[in-house]
């Protein structure tokens, strides 16, 4: 008996005649130097899987975790705002530097010294109540405290697939 092996390669540019140049183009700002989220992308788009998120937190355990969070919690936004009304909305960026600042002088996780950056990850790779926040919940929001095993936590969801 006979068999045959058929096998197929392709490349970026072969099939982009075929799928809409989008497929290929990075969806978050954590693809922008990773070339094999860009590669992946292709096959994401094409079976629907694979979204994606980049999330900073700030992480306190104790008794009183959720107290201490909240008073952060408000001194971000107090921060962000620097004395702009609240009805004006907060600035994405004065947002992020905020809780980075914040993240630097309180968070208990190592990532804290990078402003609480986890950095791009997918769904399932963090715990179901971590995942939970950043994959249903809104961008550009602080969010928590959410409590995990690993103590409470404020999260600030920068960037997600949708």
């Amino acid at each position: 008996m006979m068999m045959r092996i058929f096998i197929l390669a392709f490349s970026p540019s072969i099939a982009t005649s075929f799928v809409p140049q989008s497929a290929f183009k990075p969806h978050t700002a954590c693809h922008q130097n990773n070339i094999q989220p860009l590669k992946m992308g292709f096959f994401d788009n094409l079976f629907g899987g694979g979204v994606q998120a980049e999330a900073s937190h700030i992480l306190i355990s104790g008794d009183d975790a959720d107290s201490k969070l909240e008073d952060i919690k408000q001194n971000i936004y107090k921060t962000a705002l620097k004395g702009k009304s609240a009805d004006m909305g907060v600035d994405a960026e004065a947002l992020m530097s905020s809780f980075a600042q914040q993240a630097r002088k309180f968070s208990s996780c190592p990532s804290g010294q990078k402003g609480g950056s986890l950095g791009c990850f997918g769904k399932g790779q963090m715990v179901p109540e971590f995942d939970e926040v950043v994959f249903n919940d809104q961008v550009g929001v602080v969010h928590g405290p959410i409590q995990t095993q690993f103590g409470s936590h404020l999260i600030l969801i920068t960037d997600r697939d949708e």
